[in-house]
């Protein structure tokens, strides 16, 4: 990324609530299946050939491959390379012909469109498209079968379908929400941030002393270019000493981005850093963590007799990162003493929501504020509320957090539509978070909501709202206290920057931000059996 490259800022509707800057200690060598969010430019006159592959691989939760393959491509964009090998192997690359300049830089028609999804969705549809005279080979003729068979795309007119005409912005994202079947697709409007030559302060002196290195260094030739604007830009991004505020490289955004979809490598664990030092928010259920003993608020000092305090939270879980299978060493420090212990990596997989039932009463458990929560949510509840329960435990305990959109959803299941969830604060205004649906479960229902010190950010405003809509009976321990708001910006050649855009407040403008949510019933135990029976007699 150079001065002259324009990014696509990714409005991130589903804003980030986590309580950690690295949700999760993720191996880099797993695969993301489906990013966080895609990018589509609404009101773009064309679209790209490689933001069409990469809107499709996104909108369709398609696997990239983070294997190297051999392109047809004598060169290739960095951050494109796992797409296109994954649609090569899906057939999807030959649309564009076989030359090996790469071509995928310009304007996708509506045909090549259709061609590309139903390569990569396998659809081989039958319908009549004799009448339509601007098709020519059998592959096109398949595309419009598909598109006319499963409505993916309405016809120019009776006698031309349009094959060749480009495809807009609009009809991308009309396209994309047919082909996946869902009315919001995980694509959002784009906006070009333009940047003006003198926009970083002291600019000029960082040109001439990138331009002196590279003349006069005695080892130039060994500078890793790539290596050196990646530090300039994570350094400035440190000066502003925001912990939940971070440049991701590539990979590093590849993996934040696969968090969100609930299965990660590594140990298991939320950590936040906190005076330069990676304390754990919450461990896992399950997790390599929670069975090596790891709990909320532990500090790691060391991982493998590696220093880890003052690096930074990347840095310093780049550490604990490793292949699944192998055995890290962590010195932890608990309570002020300090002790070692030896976690094996795995593969995670998260299933964020669990039912149980105590007799009449529903027990909904939540790792985190994921995909699968945003998707399932409501349809659990509704199942619940054919059951007639007695009441319903929501229990967040260790619940890190995750997507504001999730904690909507989870909240909109026992309050009115249009119902306040939280104020988030920004530099510049206040807005306000509403339920955009009908409640599920009745008003009389009774509800309690668990929590504890690691329960944070997302789990704090479902309890704070609950609490002050007076909803819900809290019961636990006051939870971590994190009640700030961040934006993810993405770039087209695959880093991301996290940044922490607003603060956010219960309805009745309560700050949770280093002060947490205070439960109406306080349960210090340590013993979850403890609390759960106290929110059982409450509910009985």
């Amino acid at each position: 990324m150079t001065q002259h490259f324009t990014p696509m800022r990714m409005v991130f509707r589903r804003r980030l609530i986590s309580a950690s800057a690295v949700l999760f200690l993720l191996a880099p060598s797993f695969a993301a299946a489906k990013p966080v969010v895609g990018i589509v430019d609404t009101s773009a006159k064309t679209v790209t050939r490689a933001n069409f592959l990469s809107w499709s691989f996104t909108a369709l939760n398609l696997p990239k491959n983070d294997k190297a393959c051999k392109l047809p491509y004598t060169r290739s964009p960095r951050g494109m390379r796992q797409t296109l090998c994954a649609a090569q192997t899906l057939g999807a690359l030959t649309v564009f012909g076989t030359t090996a300049q790469y071509t995928l830089s310009r304007p996708i028609t509506r045909g090549e469109a259709l061609e590309v999804l139903t390569a990569l969705t396998d659809k081989q549809e039958a319908s009549d498209v004799s009448g339509y005279k601007d098709l020519k080979t059998e592959a096109e003729k398949q595309a419009v079968k598909n598109a006319i068979a499963l409505k993916w795309m309405v016809p120019q007119s009776a006698t031309l379908f349009g094959f060749s005409q480009s495809l807009t912005g609009i009809e991308t994202l009309s396209l994309l929400q047919a082909v996946s079947g869902q009315q919001t697709v995980k694509t959002v409007i784009t906006i070009p941030i333009t940047f003006s030559q003198d926009s970083i302060p002291h600019q000029d002196i960082m040109n001439a002393v990138w331009d002196i290195i590279q003349r006069d260094y005695i080892h130039s030739d060994k500078i890793n270019q790539s290596d050196a604007a990646y530090k300039a830009i994570e350094g400035m991004v440190n000066s502003l000493n925001d912990p939940y505020s971070t440049f991701y490289r590539p990979a590093d955004a590849n993996n934040f981005q696969s968090q969100i979809k609930g299965e990660v490598t590594g140990i298991g664990a939320h950590v936040e850093d906190k005076a330069g030092i990676v304390t754990v928010v919450s461990p896992l259920p399950g997790s390599p963590a929670e069975k090596a003993g790891i709990q909320a608020g532990d500090e790691i000092l060391e991982a493998g007799g590696v220093v880890l305090s003052g690096l930074g939270v990347d840095k310093a879980v780049s550490y604990i990162r490793g292949d699944r299978g192998t055995t890290v060493v962590l010195k932890i420090r608990r309570n002020g003493l300090e002790m070692t212990v030896s976690v094996v990596r795995d593969t995670i997989m998260i299933p964020e929501i669990s039912v149980s039932w105590q007799g009449d009463i529903a027990v909904v458990q939540l790792v985190q504020f994921g995909e699968i929560t945003e998707k399932r949510i409501r349809s659990v509840f509704t199942d619940i509320a054919t059951k007639n329960p007695r009441g319903i435990i929501l229990d967040l305990r260790n619940n890190g957090g995750g997507l504001l959109s999730a904690a909507d959803l989870v909240v909109s299941n026992f309050v009115p539509r249009g119902t306040v969830v939280a104020k988030v604060q920004s530099s510049s205004k206040t807005t306000e978070e509403k339920t955009q649906d009908e409640p599920t479960v009745s008003a009389s229902t009774k509800l309690v909501v668990l929590v504890n010190k690691g329960s944070a950010s997302a789990s704090e405003i479902v309890a704070g709202a609950l609490q002050d809509l007076k909803r819900a009976s809290i019961v636990g321990t006051v939870t971590f206290g994190k009640g700030t708001v961040q934006e993810v910006i993405g770039f087209r050649s695959g880093e991301a920057l996290k940044l922490t855009i607003a603060e956010w407040l219960t309805p009745l403008g309560r700050h949770i931000d280093k002060i947490g949510v205070k439960p109406d019933f306080i349960v210090e135990s340590e013993s979850r059996d403890e609390q759960m029976r106290r929110a059982l007699e409450i509910v009985r």
